[in-house]
């Protein structure tokens, strides 16, 4: 089901992003977690941030350029919204430097290597000659060191810091040679040092402790520090103290407006899965691709994980091979390092082209997307992902700043596609603190129920504001971290531990944050991404998106049968969803078969289906083939008959039986002959309950008529013996157990007969389960204590006796999913072939 939104009443609902605040340098607590200030650091422009706004372009960079003194010495602290020029900015400031009279060498530092190439370009079409311009690829690969003389140095944050990476022990001897190097020349020359450190966002996690001696290095010679991000947290808060320490604790904060321009945002489209666990075969993710193609637009897919990316650049399944005959090469843009390494210092391939269809999972920052008629598709991760300590998000496990940091790939005005699992039930209460009006929040929770997950969790996603974040860290760490070893900690402060002894200190409140304090509030608060697609939905629906404005959203929404009563929810499903249309439109001019088949595929694919067993208090997702699907289908199947012939008088449920369908698939089949129908599913169908139909006539023949003394009845051995398959009835039950895969009723398993012959792997084993439901199917027995023991055809015997047979009921009452799916034509009416048979069973007095 798709829908329409219009966020109208959210057009001037302000934007939430992370500050960064004089505040936050300007006060600390002490060990009792009272709040005290501190005059560590030195915030310029008085004591304040400066607040500016984007031209009527949405760009910054000119007001920007008449903020920074290029002479003074501090740290700058830029804070502005994706999509504002925030990057081309800082690169005019490094054309600045570069231009100066005054000698500089400037570091880009980039969080990725993937972006470094994109640095270079930006540089180079700042004016820059390519001849003053180091990059971070040619380490390892020039053996000269000619990157002494060049003014601008574009390398990765790991690289300035010393950081091998997680799977490392030291940095490579050529990056550490490399550093001493510079800071020997700019020393030895008095060469003033500018770093940038760009998507800081994205590097907050590179600034550990032990790593942070290596940026003393620089004391002397550094000038001054840019910090950018459009999506900081508090982690990043720890790392500005650090760069602010370098240049004497001066901090100055340069903030710009959150504002939107609707020429330049993207239609933001939500497609909600149910689907458990997403893979190339996920209905949504190939309507969308599939829906994009039709409609001749470039795409690119990111994805939540490397295994999904390679999936759909797999031309072996079809959605990958429909990508590759549609777009030709397809950049695969998945990690090439394992262990945090390469073999060899190898140029890297995997890095996003903007002339080619991209799948992968590195452009979620960085990247600047500017194709004409473009669609980003991006897929978060489903629910199998969420783990109870720890969620399994791939490339969105940082949280909330992830999403936003994706969605601001799509520079030029275009379509955003994303992906994502329902989202828990949501604490509407809790929208008192976003500021919403109670006219936004009827609006917000509208449309929210309807995508939510039909499962009521433990806990419902909450509001919380993104300021109160370093608070609830404080909490964790005063409380649950600290306060739960603190005599411990004051036992280990009284001990008196000689200093030889390992040094034994627990983290402060400031490691704790930048150590792990991002990773305890995506993985323990729903809204800050422990719930991934429950802020995705909020902030869409909130008008949160800086670059994006959501226009639309797809999901199936959930129906719930109870058994017992599921022809009942199937009524109300059909009035209300459906309607009499439905029926005047395609029941009067479609068989039966048809029919039906539409009707229940409709169901499948346009709702989530739910059962709830009998005595069971939890639901359970009904999908094809499935135990529970069982029940409800023989319910659908028989309410479809009812609302095809105008007959519903009652919508109870009933009980309809394997013997109830093979009777009516014989009364549909029994007078075809066979050698007028073309090979195919229907002739095979009509074949197999014609055999079906031998052998209930030979058993119904081979019933014994038994008459000693008082004891008068018609019988039947209770199990196989020898003689009642012949060599050529083995031959039909063989082909029996091949053709039952031309019904979908008996190949999904519906009844319990393919999977009794499957279990069955002797010739023997499979004719006596045929034997068992030929009695159960086509006789009435006698429910005996137990089976007469007599002399029954030579041998002595137990022996079922029959009450009655089961008739074969007449084709006008009977369902027919023998004939093929088809728009009415009329049938001649047939004479009983059997005439004689059908009056012998009639004659029959038990």
């Amino acid at each position: 089901m798709y829908i329409d939104v219009d966020l109208a009443h959210f057009d001037s609902f302000p934007i939430e992003f992370k500050e960064i605040n004089p505040e936050d340098f300007q006060y600390v607590f002490d060990t009792s977690g009272t709040r005290i200030s501190r005059s560590d650091f030195i915030i310029e422009n008085g004591g304040d941030k400066i607040l500016i706004e984007p031209n009527d372009d949405g760009y910054i960079n000119d007001t920007l350029q008449g903020l920074i003194e290029l002479e003074h010495k501090n740290t700058v602290v830029i804070n502005a919204a994706v999509g504002q020029g925030k990057s081309h900015a800082i690169i005019q400031t490094v054309k600045r430097y570069f231009d100066a009279k005054e000698k500089y060498l400037i570091f880009i530092a980039s969080p990725f290597v993937s972006l470094v190439k994109q640095y270079h370009n930006d540089v180079i079409k700042a004016g820059i000659d390519s001849g003053q311009i180091y990059s971070y690829e040619k380490l390892g690969r020039d053996t000269t060191k000619d990157y002494i003389n060049k003014t601008v140095q574009i390398v990765t944050v790991n690289t300035l810091l010393g950081n091998p990476g997680e799977d490392g022990f030291k940095n490579s001897d050529i990056k550490r040679e490399y550093i001493n190097d510079l800071v020997k020349h700019c020393q030895e020359k008095s060469i003033k040092v500018v770093f940038i450190y760009d998507e800081i966002h994205d590097s907050f996690h590179n600034f550990k402790q032990e790593y942070i001696f290596n940026l003393w290095k620089w004391k002397s010679v550094i000038h001054k520090n840019f910090v950018l991000s459009a999506t900081y947290n508090e982690a990043s808060k720890i790392v500005i103290e650090y760069l602010a320490e370098l240049t004497d604790f001066r901090i100055k904060i340069i903030e710009s407006e959150r504002k939107r321009f609707p020429k330049k945002q993207s239609d933001l489209y939500l497609h909600f899965s149910s689907s458990y666990s997403f893979t190339h075969k996920t209905k949504e993710i190939s309507n969308v691709i599939e829906d994009l193609i039709a409609r001749d637009k470039n795409i690119d897919i990111l994805s939540y994980s490397r295994n999904l990316a390679k999936n759909l650049l797999n031309t072996s399944n079809d959605i990958g091979k429909l990508i590759f005959d549609t777009f030709g090469e397809v950049k695969d843009c998945t990690s090439e390092l394992i262990s945090n390494q390469r073999e060899e210092n190898e140029e890297p391939t995997n890095q996003y082209d903007n002339d080619k269809c991209n799948i992968g999972t590195n452009f979620k920052t960085g990247v600047s997307i500017k194709k004409d008629n473009h669609a980003l598709v991006i897929i978060l991760p489903p629910r199998s992902s969420r783990l109870t300590f720890r969620n399994k998000y791939g490339i969105f496990s940082g949280g909330i700043n992830s999403i936003i940091q994706a969605l601001a790939r799509q520079r030029k005005k275009g379509e955003i596609h994303i992906i994502l699992p329902k989202p828990d039930h949501f604490d509407y209460d809790t929208l008192d603190h976003s500021g919403m009006s109670p006219l936004q929040k009827d609006i917000f929770k509208d449309h929210y129920e309807l995508v939510k997950y039909h499962k009521t969790p433990e806990k419902f996603v909450k509001y919380i504001k993104l300021n109160r974040q370093d608070y609830f860290l404080r909490e964790f760490y005063d409380n649950k971290l600290k306060g739960n070893v603190l005599n411990e900690i004051t036992a280990v402060s009284a001990s008196g531990r000689n200093n030889t002894l390992p040094k034994l200190s627990f983290p402060t409140f400031q490691e704790f944050k930048l150590e792990s304090g991002e990773d305890y509030l995506a993985n323990k608060f729903s809204i800050f991404g422990e719930d991934i697609s429950a802020y995705t939905t909020y902030a869409s629906l909130a008008n949160q998106f800086i670059n994006c404005r959501l226009r639309g959203i797809s999901f199936k929404p959930v129906i719930a049968f109870d058994e017992g009563s599921v022809q009942s929810m199937l009524h109300f499903v059909y009035k209300n969803f459906f309607g009499e249309d439905y029926l005047e439109s395609l029941g009067q001019y479609s068989n039966f078969n048809l029919f039906y088949q539409d009707f229940r595929n409709s169901l499948y694919a346009d709702y989530q289906l739910k059962f709830k067993k009998e005595g069971s208090s939890d639901y359970e997702n009904i999908e094809k083939g499935s135990p529970v699907a069982k029940k409800f289908e023989l319910q659908l199947l028989l309410y479809t008959y009812k609302l095809k012939h105008f007959s519903l008088k009652s919508t109870d449920d009933e009980d309809y039986t394997r013997s109830d369908y093979f009777l009516e698939c014989i009364s549909h089949s029994k007078d075809i002959d066979l050698s007028t129908l073309a090979e195919g599913d229907y002739k095979h169908r009509v074949k197999l309950y014609q055999h079906i139909n031998y052998f209930r006539e030979k058993l119904i023949n081979s019933l014994y008529e038994y008459h000693r003394g008082r004891d008068h009845f018609f019988c039947t051995p209770t199990n196989m013996w020898g003689d009642f398959f012949s060599t050529s009835d083995v031959a039909k039950v063989q082909e029996i157990i091949v053709l039952l895969e031309s019904d979908s009723i008996l190949r999904d398993n519906m009844f319990e007969f393919k999977r009794r012959f499957i279990d069955n792997r002797t010739l023997n084993g499979k004719l006596k389960t045929f034997y068992s439901i030929l009695l159960e199917d086509f006789l009435f027995i006698d429910k005996k204590v137990r089976d007469p023991y007599i002399t029954l055809y030579g041998s002595r015997r137990n022996c079922k006796i029959i009450n009655s047979i089961k008739t074969i009921p007449s084709k006008a009452i009977a369902i027919n999913l023998i004939e093929s799916q088809d728009y009415l034509h009329s049938y001649p009416d047939t004479t009983d072939s059997s005439e004689e048979l059908e009056k012998l069973l009639k004659s029959i007095t038990l």
